[in-house]
């Protein structure tokens, strides 16, 4: 069902919409779920992306790790609420510099409390008959009012989300990414085995 959702209709969100609908359900949720499937994107408001794009690793990781003590503080925030968030990342070998970069970020979240697993993009076949799996974003499992987005980009850059609300369509997703995640390799071993070692990725430009 994941590959079909591009082809439902849904409710279009533009960017500061999808921004909004999210900090609205996001923290009512008891668990997210969310799938990343493509190995390339921009993320232009990033300085450490933008530091990587340029060139220039040390200050990319510099950078990154200063991250660290704001995402402590959401970790805590999502504790004391109750929230777990769960990330399913398929990945490639070797890396494309993009998902390089975003490994490294990641991990540090994975060290601060965010469940995430890798698995690579073989994995993903069996489901993409009809085209790339999209990138889903699920919130709450017990919830009475799940909500799921799959999430839009324009040439690699965030632009919105198309919104789904029906509960079996979400059900069925949702099981979809779980069976991803239980197939999956926790980031904490995988990023010491395949990133931690990487020379750094070639300047991308901006």
């Amino acid at each position: 069902m994941l590959d079909q959702l591009p082809r439902l209709p849904a409710q279009e969100l533009t960017l500061d919409d999808y921004r909004a609908d999210f900090l609205q359900n996001f923290w009512k949720s008891d668990i997210t779920w969310k799938l990343e499937r493509q190995v390339t994107f921009k993320e232009p408001a990033s300085a450490s992306w933008v530091a990587m794009a340029e060139g220039d690793w040390d200050k990319s990781l510099r950078l990154a790790e200063e991250l660290r003590a704001g995402r402590h503080e959401h970790q805590r925030e999502l504790d004391r609420k109750g929230i777990t968030q769960r990330r399913v990342r398929f990945v490639c070998d070797p890396p494309t510099p993009y998902l390089q970069w975003e490994l490294h970020l990641l991990v540090i979240w994975a060290q601060l409390g965010e469940q995430i697993r890798v698995l690579p993009t073989a994995a993903a076949s069996p489901r993409e008959t009809q085209g790339t799996l999209p990138e889903v974003l699920v919130l709450g499992h017990d919830s009475a009012n799940p909500v799921m987005y799959d999430i839009q980009y324009e040439n690699g850059v965030l632009a919105g989300a198309r919104k789904f609300t029906e509960p079996d369509l979400i059900k069925i997703c949702r099981h979809e990414i779980m069976t991803y995640w239980e197939q999956g390799e926790d980031l904490l071993r995988y990023f010491p085995q395949k990133i931690a070692h990487l020379p750094p990725p070639a300047p991308q430009g901006v």
